[in-house]
């Protein structure tokens, strides 16, 4: 008689194991079935709808912020249901303007043979188109851009080419950008009498020629690339006891081509500072 009391208790147990058993599983089948999902960016959030309450309640009490651009799938002023997935993406917008530099185009030019190397006078165009673009990204990736502004801006300019021995360019500079200097000039030549030594040397020990200047290095360093208008290619390499301040003497080849150069008024234009010419 207690053996089978026994075995009914022990059943009953099993049977109310078994219940609470499936009351949890249920339990827990419910709680799936009721909750839904925001997808938003990257992340998924799990939330609880309920009944009466707006999407946007739900976007709040679960600290999810929206922007003005950002576009969702669901109008949050109604409900969501059980098993929803809602999705939102986040679009950011960048404004960047982008410069487009056109080839310069040449005008006019004139070669420079005869100091110290080839060079090439240009004068022509510089041209950039401005664009002012809208870039729009959906959850950090650019999906489109579109241009809300272009114009073209010209100004004419000036450069200076400079080529190497074989005749390719070694180096081109925007005169427009570079530092100028109103001077008066004089000019000597190798044999000169007034220069010194004779104007064979000059104050670096280089070969007096056509195209080593002479300068006042408080006004121009020593071993400076010029340009020099009328006159072309020069190179600071000299200095004499007469020329000061705003003073520069031009190498020439001879006194006849000193004489036009006399105190006449030229422009001097500053390059850079070189080892060589």
């Amino acid at each position: 008689m207690k053996t089978r009391l026994f075995i009914n208790v022990l059943k009953l147990s099993f049977i109310a194991f078994g219940i609470l058993m499936l009351s949890n599983v249920f339990s827990a089948i419910a709680a799936i079935f009721a909750q839904a999902y925001i997808n938003a960016g990257e992340i998924t959030h799990t939330v609880t709808p309920y009944k009466n309450i707006s999407l946007k309640t739900i976007l709040d009490k679960n600290n999810i912020a929206l922007n003005d651009d950002d576009i969702i799938s669901h109008d949050i002023n109604k409900l969501i249901k059980p098993l929803q997935t809602v999705k939102i993406i986040y679009v950011t917008k960048e404004q960047k303007k982008i410069i487009e530099n056109i080839p310069f185009i040449m005008t006019q030019r004139r070669e420079y043979n005869s100091n110290l190397r080839k060079v090439e006078f240009q004068t022509g165009i510089e041209k950039s188109i401005i664009r002012t673009v809208n870039e729009i990204f959906y959850n950090g990736v650019l999906h489109d851009k579109n241009t809300i502004d272009e114009r073209a801006v010209e100004k004419e300019c000036c450069r200076l080419v400079l080529f190497n021995k074989n005749g390719t360019i070694e180096k081109i500079y925007d005169l427009s950008k570079a530092k100028k200097i109103k001077m008066t000039a004089t000019a000597y030549y190798p044999g000169d009498p007034l220069a010194w030594k004779d104007g064979t040397v000059t104050f670096l020990g280089q070969k007096m020629q056509r195209g080593i200047v002479a300068v006042d290095p408080k006004i121009i360093p020593l071993k400076t690339r010029l340009f020099i208008s009328g006159y072309g290619y020069g190179y600071a390499g000299d200095t004499g006891s007469l020329i000061k301040g705003k003073r520069i003497d031009l190498g020439v080849n001879n006194a006849r081509e000193e004489k036009p150069w006399m105190f006449k008024d030229i422009i001097v234009y500053i390059l850079e500072k070189s080892d060589t010419y």
